[in-house]
């Protein structure tokens, strides 16, 4: 049975580095989706709302546009004629890191250039800005492009893929020789710890990787300790694409024993939220 247009909502994330964009039907179900950089917050959201409505075969769909992430700050009251409502961030986060676990609750972990931390409750009705960090995608490619003068991400993960962290990084062992309390004898202990002006540019990649993504785990396992959200961590984010991020987030979020997923679209949990808060109000 063809979907309505009046049926359908579009959610968009207007990010520090990247635009995300959803077309999601009645039961936000996602239809499409596209991810730009953002060099003007405007532009880039008329450019993805300009291909959604593509989809639509040029059709206007009736409601309004969805919009959270820092940049939505920039987008007036409407774009394309659609008139624009903002969706608090936090909100929008909890909210569509649920749905796509397809959870009533969780530690939904938003990792994109910072990473932000939010703990959700009765299916996103309830959502609570527990804390974050600055360490994220930014943290890569800014200490990656002053040590190593490479700033695209795609191939400093392949160098870091090819690196080993413990050519940069002192592990337990290397200090104490062996383990400590619950954390094992290969346990980063310093990360880039053994960083010489000798270490190779694929260990510097991965050690810098590694630190990234293990401060964003270890955070998160502490955080979902502190909510009694251990069982239901859910990552999502542009960096969680990264297989290498996210395997280290998942690994070192175990070693403190929480069970972190990282969803299907995890990229798209903002904009997806964004349009879900929305409907929830009956905006749309």
């Amino acid at each position: 049975m063809p979907i309505k247009v009046g049926s359908m909502n579009i959610g968009l994330d207007i990010g520090a580095s990247l635009a995300k964009g959803v077309l999601v039907d009645e039961d936000l179900k996602i239809l499409d989706k596209y991810v730009l950089p953002v060099t003007d917050p405007r532009i880039v959201a008329q450019e993805i709302l300009g291909r959604l409505l593509r989809e639509l075969g040029g059709r206007i769909l009736a409601g309004a546009i969805a919009v959270s992430g820092g940049g939505s700050r920039f987008l007036g009251d409407n774009i394309l004629g659609l008139p624009v409502k903002r969706v608090d961030e936090i909100r929008a986060i909890g909210f569509g890191g649920l749905l796509l676990a397809g959870g009533s609750k969780g530690l939904v972990v938003s990792a994109g250039t910072g990473t932000a931390i939010v703990a959700a409750y009765e299916g996103g009705k309830v959502v609570r800005h527990v804390c974050g960090t600055a360490v994220g995608g930014g943290t890569i490619i800014g200490l990656s492009r002053r040590i190593l003068g490479v700033a695209d991400f795609k191939t400093l993960e392949n160098m870091a893929l090819k690196g080993n962290p413990n050519n940069v990084d002192l592990t337990v062992g290397d200090i104490v020789g062996g383990p400590v309390g619950i954390v094992p004898a290969d346990a980063t202990a310093s990360n880039l710890g053994k960083l010489t002006c000798e270490s190779s540019a694929e260990d510097i990649a991965a050690g810098i990787f590694n630190m990234v993504s293990q401060t964003i785990g270890v955070v998160a396992a502490m955080a979902a300790r502190a909510c009694g959200l251990e069982d239901s961590v859910i990552v999502t984010g542009m960096l969680a694409k990264s297989r290498l991020v996210s395997r280290i987030i998942c690994e070192t979020g175990r070693l403190f024993g929480a069970r972190i997923f990282v969803p299907e679209n995890c990229e798209f949990a903002s904009a997806l939220g964004a349009a879900a808060v929305l409907r929830e109000l009956g905006h749309m």
